[in-house]
């Protein structure tokens, strides 16, 4: 009996992640992870009860504790490498080599000047790469 339902912990698990993998909420994968961890006690004979209560708990942490800066720091990759090669344009004056802040996308960002020369305000320059949650630009040609 406990190997059933074991595997139904398992299985209930695989399920969900197949499912975040659809959704890309970071809901489902705290329900998977608290699936898998109700597999432990199910395969050492406790109850349904303290299995359904060990689900609960470790999928509500996670997704209290964990889910807004797994989601911030995965879109905003996402969103940055899908951004590279685009053009902007500078509010103000760069220096060679300056890490300063600029808007993007209606929001503001660290970005660095890798050009040689200093950036104008006003210039277009395309975003040629990211370092962490850094935008590293080029004047564009």
């Amino acid at each position: 009996m406990n190997i059933d339902v074991y595997a139904w912990w398992v299985v209930v698990g695989i399920v969900l992640i197949i499912g975040e993998m659809l959704s890309l909420s970071f809901f489902l994968i705290f329900l998977a992870l608290g699936s898998f961890v109700a597999a432990l006690p199910a395969a050492m004979g406790f109850s349904v009860m303290v299995q359904l209560i060990t689900c609960a708990v470790v999928a509500v942490v996670g997704i209290l504790v964990l889910r807004k800066p797994i989601q911030r720091r995965l879109l905003t990759t996402i969103t940055i490498q899908a951004d590279i090669g685009k053009e902007i344009q500078v509010g103000h004056n760069i220096a060679p080599h300056q890490q300063t802040r600029i808007m993007y996308q209606g929001t503001s960002w660290q970005a660095t000047n890798l050009d040689a020369e200093e950036l104008k305000q006003g210039d277009r320059v395309r975003i040629v790469g990211i370092d962490g949650n850094t935008l590293l630009i080029r004047k564009s040609h």
